[in-house]
């Protein structure tokens, strides 16, 4: 299983916003994230930093796979109003354990 994880900036007041985009995420796009190869994600706030995880056997093919989805291109574009990138920062894997 291949792990990755990105730091996302949200934009100034928009921080409820955010969490309440994630309490009602579509249903539409957890199953083409399942359906592209993504077996876990999770999503962290601090005030206005977030910290994303996703696991998938291929992290490539899954994050190609669903960033040519239609779904993709619309969660992206209803956030890019919440967050400054909605690319995010990757962050490099120092350490894992089972």
């Amino acid at each position: 299983m291949q792990r990755a994880a990105w730091m996302y900036a949200l934009k100034r007041g928009k921080e409820q916003a955010y969490k309440d985009a994630h309490s009602r995420v579509w249903p539409e796009l957890i199953e083409a994230a399942n359906a592209a190869g993504l077996k876990n994600q999770t999503v962290y706030v601090q005030g206005s930093t977030v910290f994303a995880y996703t696991e998938a056997e291929d992290l490539d093919i899954a994050l190609k796979q669903l960033g040519s989805m239609d779904i993709t291109r619309r969660w992206n574009e209803a956030m890019s109003d919440l967050m400054e990138d909605v690319e995010g920062v990757p962050l490099a894997e120092v350490f894992h354990f089972d």
